[in-house]
């Protein structure tokens, strides 16, 4: 794992790891929350299920946004990033019918800065207007884009969206299923007032090249509707991940975010701005869509060679060197071990040597493959660059069979030492490799999902089987649940960890019952920590269920397992009020201060409820 990543996946999808959500330091006053909700009528309060969408209203928005990530490794130890984005957000309401709205927005004024560096090119790209097609409960349904806009651009403007995504139904409470680029998660909401919603996140899946599973993930967004135009009149979310330490990779997450209309503004929006030939969000999926120069190889391999050393010594404009890096390897096959070439023999700077093996797997093309698989299978190459290779290899967008067989090789021979964490890393990015050949319906899937099966099954060494059951989880192939739940019998812990684990990714609902069997028989609290944490996804706990947790977690030795219990309490402290009294006890003498902290943030929560 490595800081390129973290970068790329930064900017490639603003972030998937930081769920792009956005942190408002305005503090210019604003319409209150009360004041807007006065403003909906009584009837409204308690029926609205749709967005008042309403054609030609055109409105002003203020996104002002940080959020931080540290993370440590065992091969690279501690590193951090911050992002920090503030603009405005025109929308105008184009078209509606039908259930749906198009509606156009353009962000203006734009700030993207990585670590406080800030890339011109990009923020004048994000400045482009884009179309969104919204369904009436408030969810983007597609996105639609000029066609200069590049894919990592699009990707930036689109999570940007679905970090403010809802989904609008009656009732004073509901549950429903949401994906955005950080993956599928359970997503929680209430009525507060009139017109005022509160939404949480709950066993948020996210494979960012399938190496985080996190062990804790909180979040609450506070939204309004807006009664008299579109969307909404303020939307608030904070936001807290972090991942548990397996497999070599602890990590935290923080991200505070603010969308606030700008009331009394009106700003004049022509509905030219978004007359252009769409390019469509879900049309660009696919790394060869970009367009390839009409160059020689030749011409292609002189631009190669003065690129790397202009990336080497830039700080502006990075990003369109590796985009550029990208095409031209696309324009022959014989041009991917240039690359390798300069990572040999150049003296680069590590965050160049990074981009680099980026480029590689955005090109994506079988020589750009080989090239990577021959960092992996060469003993010769650092570990780092091995990780970064396998990184890149398990976030390709259309792995060959070579690059398969090569993670499978990689994963089957560790033998201790720095080699082990690359035959880890490799097994993991295979399960991200089977979510991928899975959700593209590609025959190739079927053997690949045999293979880690079987694997998982066997009886191999532990750490091999643990890492396959983990990958299994990366699949997130909700038909493997009752393949995993299986190993829970095993008798070795780290495998009955990994599978209760891979099961909170691949969904507990059908194994809830034996989860719950299996916590009560457990007498190892390092797994009765996982399957804690892996039946927070669970969406209709029983009552008998939840009176044994309600028990468990005030005699319960280990910290992790309690503060798993803590938010699965926590989580169904609507449909199980008893579960306050426990909270209350826990926030009295719990002796650890996150699970403190967790249990106060639901019962104040629930406090503010009317």
């Amino acid at each position: 794992m490595n800081i390129r990543w973290l970068i790329a996946t930064v900017l490639a999808l603003l972030v998937v790891i930081l769920a792009a959500v956005w942190y408002s330091a305005n503090t210019d006053k604003a319409p209150s929350v009360t004041d807007q909700a006065d403003e909906l009528s009584t009837a409204m309060a308690n029926s609205v299920s749709t967005m008042p969408w309403q054609n030609g209203i055109a409105q002003r928005y203020r996104v002002l946004s940080d959020s931080s990530m540290k993370m440590q490794t065992a091969a690279q130890g501690a590193s951090s990033i911050r992002v920090h984005m503030q603009g405005q957000l025109d929308t105008l309401t184009l078209q509606t019918g039908n259930g749906t709205a198009m509606v156009g927005m353009r962000l203006s004024s734009v700030q993207l800065k990585i670590n406080d560096t800030m890339d011109d090119a990009t923020n004048r790209e994000l400045a482009t207007p884009f179309r969104v097609h919204f369904a009436a409960s408030g969810m983007p349904l597609k996105f639609e884009f000029p066609a200069e806009v590049n894919q990592q651009n699009r990707s930036i403007l689109e999570n940007l969206i679905r970090g403010f995504q809802v989904s609008l139904e009656r009732g004073d409470s509901w549950t429903t299923q949401e994906t955005n680029g950080s993956g599928t998660y359970e997503a929680v909401y209430r009525r507060l007032a009139t017109g005022q919603f509160e939404k949480s996140k709950r066993s948020f899946s996210h494979t960012a090249a399938g190496m985080i599973s996190w062990s804790e993930v909180s979040s609450s967004e506070n939204f309004t509707i807006n009664p008299n135009g579109n969307w909404f009149s303020e939307m608030q979310v904070e936001e807290t991940m972090r991942s548990d330490g397996q497999s070599n990779l602890a990590m935290s997450v923080n991200n505070l975010a603010t969308l606030q209309l700008q009331a009394g503004t009106q700003p004049a929006l022509s509905p030219e701005l978004w007359r252009f030939d769409a390019v469509a969000a879900a049309d660009t999926a696919s790394p060869m869509t970009q367009p390839v120069p009409d160059i020689t190889p030749e011409e292609a391999r002189k631009q190669i060679l003065a690129s790397v050393p202009e990336l080497d010594t830039t700080t502006q404009g990075r990003l369109g060197l590796i985009h550029k890096l990208r095409d031209l390897l696309r324009v022959d096959d014989s041009l991917p071990p240039l690359i390798l070439e300069a990572l040999k023999t150049q003296q680069l700077s590590d965050r160049t040597r990074a981009d680099l093996y980026l480029a590689l797997e955005l090109a994506g093309t079988s020589s750009a493959q080989q090239a990577l698989i021959e960092v992996i299978s060469d003993e010769s190459w650092q570990l780092k660059d091995g990780m970064r290779a396998i990184v890149a290899l398990g976030g390709v967008k259309q792995p060959t069979p070579d690059t398969i067989r090569a993670l499978w090789e990689v994963g089957q021979t560790g033998s201790g030492g720095e080699r082990q964490r690359m035959a880890n890393t490799a097994t993991l990015a295979l399960g991200s490799i089977g979510n991928t050949l899975n959700q593209n319906a590609a025959p190739e899937y079927a053997s690949l999902r045999s293979s880690l099966l079987g694997n998982a099954l066997g009886a191999g060494y532990v750490s091999e089987r643990s890492n396959t059951i983990r990958a299994l989880g990366n699949t997130h192939d909700a038909s493997l649940a009752n393949d995993v739940v299986i190993l829970l019998d095993d008798s070795e812990p780290a495998i009955r960890r990994a599978a209760a684990l891979s099961l909170g990714t691949l969904g507990t609902d059908q194994v809830a019952d034996r989860l719950v069997t299996h916590y009560s028989e457990e007498d190892n609290g390092y797994v009765r920590g996982a399957i804690a944490e892996s039946l927070q996804s669970w969406s209709e706990p029983t009552d008998t269920a939840m009176a044994m947790f309600r028990q468990s977690v005030r005699s319960e030795a280990d910290e992790t397992t309690r503060y798993n219990i803590t938010v699965l309490l926590s989580n169904n402290l609507d449909k199980f009020p008893e579960n306050e009294a426990v909270l209350r006890d826990i926030i009295r003498n719990e002796p650890s201060q996150r699970i403190r902290q967790q249990a106060a943030n639901a019962l104040s929560t629930r406090q503010a409820q009317p």
